[in-house]
């Protein structure tokens, strides 16, 4: 029994780790669309320069974190966004 519960635990875990992935690569698409609107995220918070695509994870001329990062289930969220779309965590 020890065996198969190991397997069915990986199995578990991979698709865990899929679903995280197409969550995040979509939330990263609806990210580049407001980016490219022209939203007030289309210049970094600490240097100001404009960014030349969205979706940018740190600020290519500073380094400046771009995203926020959910605690409990490790999405990745635009700078202003106050709560995780997924669990309603509070993003800081």
């Amino acid at each position: 029994m020890g065996i198969l519960d190991n397997v069915v635990n990986q199995v578990k875990n991979n698709l865990t780790f899929r679903a995280n992935q197409g969550v995040t690569d979509a939330i990263n698409k609806g990210t580049n669309a407001v980016f490219q609107k022209g939203s007030p995220a289309d210049k970094c918070p600490k240097c100001k320069k404009k960014l030349s695509q969205g979706g940018l994870k740190f600020c290519p001329e500073c380094g400046e974190k771009l995203m926020l990062n959910c605690p409990k289930c490790n999405v990745d969220f635009p700078l202003g966004t106050k709560f995780c779309t997924q669990c309603g965590g509070k993003l800081k």
